[in-house]
């Protein structure tokens, strides 16, 4: 089920989709250290990058086409094998964006990728994003 969410061009809204597939999974992205609302920060961050890449561009549809790609990272505790300490988490959305460029209207399919690290530290967690295009066509 679609659902709207605002732009970050004021006025303007997005057409957000297929997400619910991974609310099962929300206990873990929590992990990341952007909140529980994921479909927030994922359309936000889609939506900035494709404004830093594309001045002017508006994201008019997003997607999550797969359940998100999680991966995590652990160190064995005090010897045990059995018990381990959580230190990188991955998630990678799989996406279908709608974008107007310019008058022109392309979807792109987009990995959006969120790499946490260092979890084990206190006050050294590192977030880096990754957006890849790996396709587009023109509309």
């Amino acid at each position: 089920m679609a659902e709207t969410m605002e732009s970050i061009n004021k006025g303007k809204y997005i057409e957000v989709s297929g997400f619910d597939c991974a609310d099962k999974s929300t206990h873990m992205i929590e992990w990341l250290g952007l909140g529980k609302d994921y479909r927030s920060f994922v359309v936000k961050d889609v939506e900035t990058e494709l404004n830093n890449q594309q001045p002017g561009s508006q994201l008019l549809k997003l997607e999550c086409t797969n359940e998100p790609e999680l991966l995590t990272g652990a160190l064995p505790q005090n010897e045990d094998e059995s018990k381990a300490i959580l230190t990188r988490f991955s998630a990678t959305f799989s996406l279908k964006a709608t974008v107007n460029l310019s008058g022109s209207i392309w979807v792109l399919t987009i990995d959006q990728n969120y790499y946490a690290e260092n979890l084990n530290v206190p006050n050294e967690r590192k977030l880096t994003q990754n957006f890849t295009v790996k396709g587009s066509a023109k509309q």
